[in-house]
């Protein structure tokens, strides 16, 4: 009997030990903290090329997680929303001589019984950027997406996404 119950003993300090090493939430899916956790952005054509000087159309392609939603980008436009619409701009150090962006339209829908306008699963920003006259060989041209996603109940910390598109000058 004495084996037994050294036995169970430690059976029990093991699996004491394997939560412990494992944390309170094992088992259980992380939740996301940051819109950046659940959007993903790529940029498509995935080989781009142009002329220095001239315009290059692409598109920065937005994989947003299922139940998650971001809001639309008039609501950059307007200063009293508190809703935090999605934007892109090129980073600071882009070398570009002009830059142009047409953002998708959201659809209507509700949070916490308030109506907005969101974009779902998936969405595309088409991008227009103009080469400097200087530009040779593949150029790096980097973005910044400013998003903040939110489910029915709740919304992540905003996230500024680097996103870059590599472009080959002829």
């Amino acid at each position: 009997m004495r084996q037994f119950q050294t036995l169970m003993i430690a059976i029990a300090l093991v699996s004491l030990t394997g939560l412990a090493v494992a944390g309170p939430e094992a088992g259980v899916a992380e939740r996301p903290r940051s819109t950046a956790d659940v959007v993903k952005a790529t940029v498509l054509p995935a080989k781009i090329s142009g002329k220095a000087g001239e315009d290059v159309t692409l598109k920065v392609h937005l994989q947003i997680a299922d139940t998650w939603h971001l809001y639309d980008h008039q609501y950059v436009l307007d200063p009293e929303s508190y809703f935090i619409g999605v934007d892109l701009m090129p980073a600071e150090d882009a070398d570009l001589a002009g830059f142009g962006v047409v953002f998708p339209a959201g659809s209507e829908g509700e949070f916490m019984g308030e109506k907005v306008v969101m974009l779902h699963h998936t969405a595309d920003i088409e991008v227009t950027v103009t080469l400097s006259d200087s530009a040779s060989g593949e150029v790096r041209i980097p973005f910044i997406l400013t998003a903040q996603a939110c489910d029915d109940k709740i919304c992540l910390q905003p996230s500024n996404i680097a996103v870059v598109a590599n472009v080959t000058v002829e």
